[in-house]
């Protein structure tokens, strides 16, 4: 299962002198067009590798080639519509995620796996706990990934509310039931309540939402925990007794509106920090100089962008120009993609990742910028 445990994992590999290959593959498509994508993406990769004078280092990947090769002919027919594989023979590496999700056929070798799309995709679609509840139940999701179950052992039933469609206000009764109704009610709330509580904090969850009809979400959304609160990522409007596929539509179209009412968020914070005395840092260099410091609370990027840099062996410090390294002297040595590196450092320091989608205010910082923990 591919978590955040999993890619903090992934980010602290490294491999020197050995290189890893990373592969990732579209599995919507039969046996033998996976074959074909896959045999084509060698080829590149060797023409690619031989006109950098490197072809001796693809052939010492043949081992690597031979089991990728294997595992893809004997991946058995399933709902999983990608596959991200790292492999390193010399380290005794072999880690296959296949996704409910599918991704664009790429293959990479480097001295470390290539994380960056599984990043996007982990920040796209994050471990999510998701409640949808009338005034007679409520039901649990977890999400991770785009794919979405329900959690039936973890329902909860109000047993002490009258059978009264949710949102009616019904006709005017005795004080005292419409009291004890109210404090069932409240008793209910608490009860879900607890068990988000509880179900966030053990299965890691990143991100909540609730779901119901407007009037229940309204009445139950005071109720939550500050905790819970504050990992509130949006609502849904959703019958309880929706399909599990109704669900999945509704959370998925939650979470894209999430991620980007966070980054617009996180884009006005580096806004008021640029400048002196604040708190950010800007362009490929200062970025990663505050990442080797561990200054990053949150690293921004542009989807999409890619710089060739250097790292030093020694000390790890990463740079995008070539020369010695500027803290220890020793030689570095050059990387395809620097930023693949920097998420790594990111994911390794515990910050936190927006790769922001579109034109913003990162076009005239290099496309990369950071808030810092510490000026």
């Amino acid at each position: 299962m591919l978590d955040s445990q999993s890619l903090r994992r992934l980010a602290d590999l490294d491999t020197r002198p050995h290189s890893t290959l990373s592969l990732y593959l579209a599995l919507d498509q039969p046996r033998d067009a996976r074959l074909l994508s896959l045999g084509q993406m060698f080829k590149r990769k060797e023409q690619q590798m031989t006109e950098q004078g490197l072809a001796e280092a693809w052939k010492a990947l043949a081992a690597e080639q031979d089991k990728v090769t294997r595992h893809v002919e004997e991946l058995p027919a399933g709902p999983h519509r990608g596959l991200v594989l790292f492999i390193c023979s010399p380290r005794d590496i072999f880690e296959a995620y296949p996704l409910p999700l599918s991704v664009p056929d790429l293959l990479e070798v480097g001295t470390s796996p290539y994380i960056r799309p599984l990043t996007t995709l982990a920040g796209d679609h994050c471990r999510t706990l998701t409640v949808l509840l009338d005034r007679r139940k409520a039901r649990f999701f977890e999400g991770l990934l785009g794919l979405v179950r329900e959690l039936p052992e973890l329902e909860i039933t109000n047993t002490a509310q009258p059978p009264a469609r949710d949102g009616d206000q019904g006709r005017a009764g005795d004080s005292g039931r419409a009291r004890k109704a109210e404090e069932a009610l409240g008793h209910y709330y608490k009860q879900i309540v607890q068990r988000l509580r509880e179900e966030f904090a053990a299965r890691k969850c990143q991100q909540l939402l609730v779901g119901g009809s407007r009037v229940r979400v309204e009445s139950f959304l005071p109720s939550l925990h500050p905790y819970l609160a504050q990992n509130l990522a949006g609502s849904i409007t959703c019958d309880v007794n929706a399909t599990l596929s109704q669900v999945a539509e509704e959370v998925a179209k939650a979470q894209a509106l999430a991620s980007r009412q966070r980054q617009e968020r996180c884009l006005a914070n580096l806004a008021d920090n640029l400048g002196p005395g604040g708190q950010a840092a800007t362009g490929l260099n200062q970025v990663l100089a505050a990442l080797h410091d561990g200054q990053v609370h949150t690293l921004l990027v542009r989807r999409g962008f890619t710089h060739q840099g250097w790292s030093c062996p020694a000390c790890g410090r990463l740079r995008a120009e070539a020369g010695s390294c500027p803290l220890c002297g020793a030689a570095m040595t050059r990387v395809d993609d620097v930023v693949n590196l920097a998420l790594a450092r990111a994911l390794e320091s515990g910050a936190a990742l927006e790769q922001v989608e579109g034109a913003s205010a990162l076009d005239q910082m290099e496309g990369i910028a950071a808030l810092l923990r510490y000026a």
